[in-house]
Formats: structure tokens, C-alpha cells, sequence
């Protein structure tokens, strides 16, 4: 099928959908994709009705031609009329450990995306029919579910608006002979031609074979990324229902019932799970991984404190809660350093102090203690044999006993911060004030906030 700027409207493309939008969004790398969706955005507003149009691009400062695709793509936009909004980004080492450089880049992308997407807007990318099975078959060859061979998805929610691709269905090829027949001015990344990349080898001898053989395998392959979509969906709404029923009760959304987990069927299990994590911002988890939690973490023994690891995530386990936390390496916490000053009435009056862990500030809270002028408040971590007084309890305790009738995960307790005033224990995190240092009626309450 021929494609001409008309198809952006029908049914195959989407967009119909979304000539009612706040603006479009346009992100454009400067390759021959982009600049045909960005031609072709172009000429349909000039036959119809249409959103204002803007352009994005992100420069990943990756190819020593980068500056220049940026150049060309801020060139085009000007001709077009268009404003054009850029950004070079700076990749994170740790999640390009993590995830790989092209996963990396990735978030970086859509990072920028985000912020630039204003209420009410649709973000359009360039990823056509050819694209979507390169990745279908890439993500079959690594061992992906249902999730991952439900491919690029056409659309989905995004900041403050949502995404679309509307070229999903849509041939290369049919954009290659509407570049030459609109003389559509583009860039070409050598680094495309590179065989050494998996994605460039099934571009360039695998999916030409099996496109020779089966002709229609892009059509059919689509659809069942649409299958997969479909049942992604289904599968998510029951693990949200399963969710909803596990963490009744519970006040941190950080954790649930490792009973409650146990008594589902390890695949009902797993699809909670993989639902729980992905609401946390947590990357899509291997099979592999997901039998090491069933098997290090839920099975392990009553007084076991497992901790699985996997990129800058951890999963533990205590009283019977499965605990998701970051992980920052070994003898890392909330609690950093140490920190100490004297009261002053400007500090009183200004209402809130930043400290090396979180802050303090004058409000209402359920745990709150009393601050003087003059008074010399430290922020403390623990080293053993404190003892706290909370209100209510007609005599001291040991912490440690305190946070073990509490049951504070025991990874937290060596990272609670300790607030003594004058040389005494005034106050424990958010969890107790000690006898003595609570406010009086009307007095300012000073709580503790964690880091945000």
C-alpha cells in the first residue's frame, strides 16, 4: 500500500482519533522515518484542520555526525515554520550497566519527551510495521512472554499526555517511495549497517529471507503483537484485582503478604508480581529471576533474611512481608552523616530544616517532639543499647526491642536516624517521641520527613 500523508487519518494510522489534541509532538532523529512522518505531519496540515504541530529532537552525542543531525533536524523545523526544542543527553553509567547502552538511551529519550509533553498533547514517533518485527522477533530470541511479544505498543498514556505511533502499520518501504517522490531530505547512521548489532543483522540477512518466503509475515506477525497486547491487558487487570486483595491492610505500597503470595498458583503469582514491579518503575524482571524469588526469597526459611538483587533494586523478606527496596550497594541507607546544630529562633520561625537525611519541619504529626532556641539538636545513627521511653509506656525499653515489636524490616533499623536534644533521645525517626520531649498544647510539633 502506497502511503501518502491521507493514511495518517484513517484507522491503520490513528491520528483520527487525535485532531482534537492540545498539539502534536514530534520526534524527529533526523533519519529517513522521522523526516517522512514530519513531511508528511506537514502537508496534512495544510489539507485539513490540525493541532499545532512542534518538534523534538535528542541528541545522544553517540556518532561523531550527531551535532550535524541535530543541525539539519533545527534546519528543517525552521523551513517547516516549526519551533524545535533539543537537548543532548548524558547517558547514566549505572543504568547503562544495568540495562545496556541502547536501553539507556532509551530512557534518556523518553525522559526528555516527557517533560516536553504539555497537557492534552500526543507525542508521534517513526516506528513502522518493519521495526515492530525486528523487535518482536528480537525480544522471541531473548525469551520473552506475552508482555514483551506484544511488541511497540500503537499507543499508551505518557506524562501528561500519551504517545502514538502512527506509522506502526505501515511498510519502510512505502516511506522510502515517499521520500523520493517528495524529495524528503534525511540522515543516514552508518551505524545502522553494522551487522554486529543483533537488531541490524535480523534487519539485514534474517528478515529478508523470511519476508522472501512468507510474504506476508509482517502483516501477520503485527497481528500478533495485537494478540499479545490484548492479553497483556487482560493479564494486567487481573494482577491488579489480585493486588488490590493481597495488600488490603497493608499502609506501604512497598510490600506485600508473602503468605497471600504462596497460596496463588506460581503463574497467577509471577503475573502479580511482574504487575507490583512494573507500578514501581521496576525494568521487566527474566523468567530466570522470577524462579529465584520463589526460591531464595519466598521459600527460604522462617529466620533467613534474603535479599535478591537485580539492577538497582533489591527484594527482601521480614514478618512475613516481601519487601521491594533500592539498593545502593553494601553498608548504604537512608542515614548518612552525621549532623548537629544549635536552635536559633530565625530556624524556629522559618519552620523546616533540611538535615543529611531528610527533614524537619513544624506541622501536624502523629510523632513530633518539642525545639527550643538555644536547644542543640544531633541526628544520629544507632550503635546499640539506646534506649526510648515512647509516650504512653510507663517505662524505658531497649530500641532494639522496641523495632522488633514494631517489626521494622531489619535492613531499616541500623539506618533510622536518632534526634537528641542536649545529649539525650528525644525522638526516633517517624516512629516514637521519648517521654519528656513531646510538645506541650499549642507549642510548635517538629516531625520528621523521609528523603523524597
Amino acid at each position: 500500500m502506497a502511503f501518502t500523508h491521507h493514511v495518517l487519518t484513517t484507522e491503520t494510522c490513528g491520528l483520527n482519533k487525535h485532531v482534537q489534541a492540545a498539539g502534536w509532538l514530534v520526534a524527529v532523529s533526523g533519519g529517513l522515518d522521522s523526516m517522512v512522518l514530519l513531511h508528511a505531519l506537514v502537508q496534512l496540515g495544510q489539507s485539513q484542520q490540525c493541532p499545532p504541530i512542534r518538534v523534538v529532537h535528542v541528541n545522544h552525542g553517540l556518532h561523531t555526525d550527531a551535532q550535524a543531525w541535530q543541525q539539519q533536524v533545527e534546519q528543517q523545523a525552521r523551513e517547516y515554520g516549526l519551533s524545535c526544542a533539543t537537548q543532548t543527553v548524558v547517558i547514566d553509567p549505572i543504568v547503562k550497566q544495568n540495562l545496556g547502552l541502547e536501553a539507556a538511551a532509551r530512557d534518556a529519550r523518553y525522559q526528555f519527551f516527557e517533560q516536553q509533553l504539555q497537557a492534552g498533547e500526543v507525542l508521534l514517533l517513526a516506528q513502522h510495521a518493519d521495526d515492530q518485527s525486528e523487535t518482536m522477533l528480537l525480544r522471541l530470541m531473548r525469551g520473552a512472554g506475552v508482555t514483551g511479544l506484544s511488541a511497540m505498543p500503537k499507543q499508551r498514556s505518557l506524562g501528561l499526555g500519551c504517545m502514538l505511533r502512527p506509522l506502526i502499520n505501515v511498510r519502510q518501504q512505502a516511506l522510502a517511495d515517499y521520500a523520493r517522490q517528495h524529495h524528503v531530505v534525511w540522515s543516514d547512521d552508518p551505524s545502522n549497517d553494522d551487522a554486529r548489532f543483533d537488531r541490524n543483522f535480523l534487519r539485514h540477512q534474517v528478515l529478508p529471507l523470511l519476508r522472501q518466503r512468507w510474504p506476508a509475515m509482517d502483516r501477520c506477525w503485527a497481528t500478533t503483537a495485537a494478540v499479545m497486547g490484548d492479553t497483556t491487558q487482560l493479564l494486567n487487570e487481573v494482577a491488579a484485582e489480585d493486588l488490590v486483595l493481597i495488600s488490603s491492610g497493608l499502609v506501604n505500597s512497598q510490600c506485600l503478604r508473602t503468605a497471600a503470595l504462596l497460596a496463588l498458583s506460581k503463574p497467577r503469582r509471577h503475573n502479580l508480581l511482574r504487575h507490583w514491579l512494573s507500578l514501581h518503575k521496576v525494568p521487566a524482571l527474566s523468567y530466570v529471576t522470577m524462579q529465584q524469588i520463589d526460591g531464595e526469597v519466598l521459600a527460604s526459611a522462617d529466620d533467613a533474611q534474603p535479599c535478591l538483587v537485580f539492577g538497582a533494586w533489591c527484594l527482601r523478606r521480614s514478618h512475613g512481608q516481601l519487601w521491594l527496596t533500592p539498593y545502593a550497594g553494601h553498608g548504604k541507607g537512608l542515614f548518612c552523616e552525621p549532623w548537629s546544630a544549635t536552635i536559633s529562633q530565625a530556624e524556629l520561625d522559618h519552620g523546616s530544616m533540611v538535615l543529611s537525611a531528610g527533614r524537619l519541619d513544624a506541622g501536624e504529626y502523629a510523632v513530633a517532639m518539642s525545639l527550643a532556641v538555644g536547644d542543640h539538636l544531633e541526628l544520629r545513627g544507632r550503635v546499640g543499647g539506646e534506649r526510648c521511653k515512647p509516650l504512653g509506656r510507663t517505662h524505658s525499653q531497649n530500641l532494639k526491642k522496641l523495632l522488633q515489636e514494631a517489626k521494622i524490616p531489619t535492613w531499616e533499623r541500623s539506618h533510622l536516624p536518632l534526634f537528641y536534644i542536649n545529649g539525650e533521645l528525644a525522638m526516633v525517626a517517624d516512629l516514637w517521641v521519648n517521654a519528656g520531649f513531646e510538645p506541650a498544647f499549642g507549642e510548635p510539633a517538629w516531625g520528621w520527613q523521609k528523603p523524597s
